[in-house]
């Protein structure tokens, strides 16, 4: 019986869920957000007050490596990220917050995640809450963001769609070197859907 329910929750899923592919990345998405973006290196999904973004930037002459990260690399980062974000929405007398970054391996593919929190309620009606993490490999910098206008401690989403992304080119970076110098390159997908959301909002 547990067997039966089982695969019928994922039959359920699985017609909720649709793949999107390229050859970069795929990822699931639920089939109710839209595809609002779809660039040669940003891609945005839209729902309600929630997206989903991604970015993709080339790693080739930069060659970041997050494996090499150190402590004090990833804190850095850290203050990057928060500069970049505030940078690009500086007009909109926001000011966003990253907090929690951290260097994580799922399978020998190194990632930073991070919260971003966007006190925004004044500005356009409610705050916005994200979850990103940022890849490197030998070709690309990707960056992907789940944006949702509740807090996400207490849900599943956003996990099962960060966590569906795959990144085709998956080898990692041969380079041993170790990055001093920062820019906030990995942040573009949450500043794309932060701005597009925000300018929505504020011109009703």
């Amino acid at each position: 019986m547990k067997k039966i329910i089982l695969i019928f929750l994922m039959l359920i899923i699985s017609i909720n869920v649709k793949a999107y592919e390229n050859d970069i990345f795929k990822v699931d998405i639920d089939k109710s957000y839209k595809l609002e973006l779809e660039t040669t290196n940003a891609y945005r999904w839209t729902k309600d007050n929630n997206y989903i973004a991604i970015s993709v930037n080339d790693n080739k002459k930069l060659k970041y490596n997050i494996e090499a990260y150190t402590k004090e690399d990833i804190e850095n980062q850290e203050k990057y990220f928060e500069d970049g974000i505030n940078k690009g929405i500086s007009k909109y007398n926001i000011k966003a917050d990253v907090t929690n970054i951290e260097k994580l391996n799922n399978n020998n593919a190194y990632y930073l995640e991070y919260d971003v929190y966007y006190p925004s309620k004044t500005a356009i009606g409610y705050d916005m809450y994200q979850k990103g993490r940022m890849f490197t490999t030998n070709k690309y910098i990707i960056n992907i963001i789940y944006s949702s206008d509740k807090k996400l401690e207490n849900s599943d989403d956003y996990k099962n769609v960060l966590n569906s992304l795959t990144i085709l080119d998956n080898k990692t970076n041969d380079s041993n070197w170790f990055i001093y110098t920062f820019i906030a390159i990995g942040v573009i997908a949450g500043i794309i859907g932060a701005i597009i959301s925000i300018k929505k909002n504020a011109n009703k």
